[in-house]
């Protein structure tokens, strides 16, 4: 049975990217036994680099499999490719492991996990059968777009390469991966190593803040998202329902949010707007479309 209760814990916390890649307030936690009833999981200025530009951009590989050219993107993002890097950022911290699966596996899963007593919980709370169905199909679809070319990934801990590669990403001055590096920066400290290592964990969360905040105001409409992520789980801001609804209804309102699946958008938005009452709701509304404004360019920066 563990394998099903891992696949439904993947799938359901796949919504966003990177969503649940980052601190234990962001993650979905291991798959734990509840018991003979059954199982249950949840789901200062950055540093320049010294590297010389590449000549080449990786953009004409993108339509290409991952797998064929992951040595090139590294050779790439290692000459100074910024866009070669931030590709291979994404793919760890995303796609390792990723397989198509179709609805139908999916109705299954379900029905097999409800007869098992396996439930899934998100944010603390248990899902039915339909929302948890609900779920999976919108995470599917958007983990489908993501991972459309990278497919073939099988690292047994990929968080390490995400993560540097992501940084490095950030470091060349590539908007996306500046967004995201907050998401991905604690990914590899346990409780026990983030005792022992709480300056460099600060230090990671002052950049975090920098990079975050540096590709907000260049118009990254990435960096709308993640605030959301940040301001709902706590990780680089204080936790702020509000603020988090804000900013992802403001991304919402952008070009770039095309690039989400419609139901895994719409679902996100109304667990963000569940938590706020009328007056709220139209308060972080009348704002987001300000905060909007900065990121209306159908790309990155």
């Amino acid at each position: 049975m563990r394998w099903l209760v891992l696949a439904l814990a993947v799938i359901a916390g796949a919504a966003l990217l990177y969503r649940h890649v980052a601190t234990s307030s962001g993650t979905a936690n291991a798959p734990t036994r509840a018991g003979k009833a059954g199982a249950s999981a949840s789901a200062g200025s950055p540093r320049a680099s010294t590297a010389l530009p590449s000549t080449k951009a990786a953009d004409d590989l993108d339509d290409r499999p991952f797998v064929d050219v992951r040595a090139e993107l590294e050779r790439r993002a290692e000459r100074g490719d910024a866009h070669a890097a931030a590709r291979l950022g994404r793919a760890f911290a995303q796609c390792n492991g990723y397989v198509p699966v179709d609805d139908a596996q999916l109705e299954s899963w379900v029905v097999e996990a409800t007869a098992r007593g396996v439930t899934l919980n998100v944010d603390g709370h248990p899902l039915g059968p339909d929302a948890l169905l609900a779920r999976l199909k919108a995470n599917q679809a958007q983990r489908a777009r993501d991972c459309a070319n990278a497919g073939g990934i099988d690292e047994q801990d990929p968080r390490p390469l995400a993560f540097h590669w992501t940084e490095r990403a950030a470091a060349l001055g590539d908007a996306d991966a500046q967004a995201l590096y907050g998401n991905l920066a604690f990914a590899t400290y346990s409780a026990r190593s983030a005792i022992v290592d709480a300056e460099e964990l600060r230090e990671r969360k002052r950049l975090a803040r920098d990079y975050l905040e540096r590709a907000l105001a260049g118009g990254d409409a990435l960096a709308l998202q993640q605030m959301y992520l940040h301001y709902a789980h706590g990780t680089l801001y204080p936790e702020d329902a509000e603020a988090a609804y804000r900013y992802l209804y403001a991304y919402s309102l952008t070009p770039r949010s095309a690039e989400m699946a419609p139901a895994a958008l719409t679902g996100l938005l109304d667990e963000a707007a569940a938590a706020l009452d009328d007056g709220a709701r139209e308060r972080a509304r009348r704002a987001a479309r300000d905060l909007a404004a900065c990121c209306m360019s159908p790309g990155s920066p």
